[in-house]
């Protein structure tokens, strides 16, 4: 964030025509909004405080601000609190297949300076989402050969994770969970999003549901997760 902010200064410290530099400018402060969003939602989805989204916006607000060349500039926010957000964070981990992870906020950008002016609204979303489907068909006993097929969103389009990890649930049953991690699992990633793992699960008996739980990091290092009942083919 503290680079970003600086290259503020250089962009229009390095450009002759003032109007032109403003508007360079902008691009930076969305870049810089946008980056900061990005750093608090992956804190947060992996455990840090949801304070830490006010916390980094404010940093970047204030010191993209000291930074400004030849201009007076103000950034405003507003963490979104439109339903299903609160205080700009939407975290959904479904036991239905979908997993979201989500931060929007709007912005007011105002910039006034010997030249020229700039004011500027507009709005960063960040969403991580993945949908998890799978099948299975009964081997020998309590063994399950399982297909676990996920799609992986960044603001809805295909994107690649970084890492995840898959589990099954023992017993078929979220009373007393009893997750175990699938075991030396088959995995082709399809290069576009999708990915498909094959793995062999045993519960405790041949008749239990199989139940599984995706855990993903995107290459943001967001973390998603969702849970979701397999079919029996």
């Amino acid at each position: 964030m503290l680079s970003t902010a600086l290259y503020v200064s250089e962009t229009e410290n390095n450009t002759p025509n003032y109007a032109v530099g403003i508007n360079d400018a902008l691009q930076v402060y969305r870049l810089g909004t946008t980056h900061s969003i990005i750093s608090a939602l992956a804190s947060i989805t992996n455990g840090g405080d949801i304070d830490i989204l006010t916390e980094d916006l404010n940093y970047f607000k204030a010191v993209a601000g000291n930074h400004s060349y030849d201009a007076i500039a103000k950034l405003e926010y507003n963490q979104s609190n439109v339903s299903p957000y609160q205080d700009g964070v939407w975290i959904s981990w479904g036991q239905d297949g979908v997993g979201i992870s989500s931060a929007q906020v709007d912005f007011t950008l105002n910039c006034s300076g010997l030249s020229s002016t700039l004011f500027a609204e507009y709005s960063a979303n960040i969403t991580s989402a993945i949908s998890v489907n799978g099948n299975y068909a009964s081997v020998n006993g309590s063994l399950k050969a399982t297909n676990v097929t996920f799609n992986l969103l960044n603001e809805g389009k295909p994107a690649l994770a970084r890492n995840f990890t898959l589990y099954y649930e023992q017993d078929g049953s979220l009373s007393t969970e009893d997750w175990i991690t699938a075991q030396s699992p088959s995995i082709v990633d399809y290069g576009n999003g999708t990915y498909l793992i094959s793995f062999t699960a045993e519960t405790l008996h041949p008749s239990d549901p199989l139940m599984v739980s995706l855990h993903c990091q995107d290459s943001r290092s967001i973390f998603i997760r969702a849970n979701v009942t397999c079919v029996q083919d």
